[in-house]
């Protein structure tokens, strides 16, 4: 987030990727993000990846990342804290990203830059 704010100060457009799952459910982070942003003359759309648990296992199975060990071993634990059905509030667009999602996850992001572009 430091190297996030550092563009916004400077009034540089970004792209954060990251889960933001405690952030974007902490009531007031994301209108203070967006408040801070505006002021620098950059907008803020908040795009939710709505996964269910199976893909999420599945992802994080597949990317075999360190950070991920704990997860895969206390899976029930940690998955039980998440929200899988319900975008967080105040979320602009969502991106279905669960198996067998009606359209491929490249045309929904493709769709919704789209969108924003315009």
């Amino acid at each position: 987030m430091n190297t996030a704010y550092a563009n916004i100060d400077a009034g540089v457009s970004i792209i954060l990727a990251a889960p933001f799952i405690d952030e974007l459910n902490t009531a007031g982070w994301l209108p203070r993000l967006t408040h801070r942003a505006r002021a620098q003359g950059v907008d803020v759309t908040a795009i939710w990846v709505h996964s269910d648990i199976d893909t999420m296992h599945e992802y994080i199975e597949v990317r075999d990342a360190p950070r991920d060990h704990w997860k895969l071993a206390h899976w029930d634990e940690y998955t039980s804290t998440l929200n899988t059905e319900e975008p967080p509030p105040e979320v602009h667009h969502t991106i279905d990203n669960r198996l067998g999602a009606a359209t491929s996850l490249a045309d929904q992001t493709r769709e919704t830059l789209r969108k924003l572009m315009a």
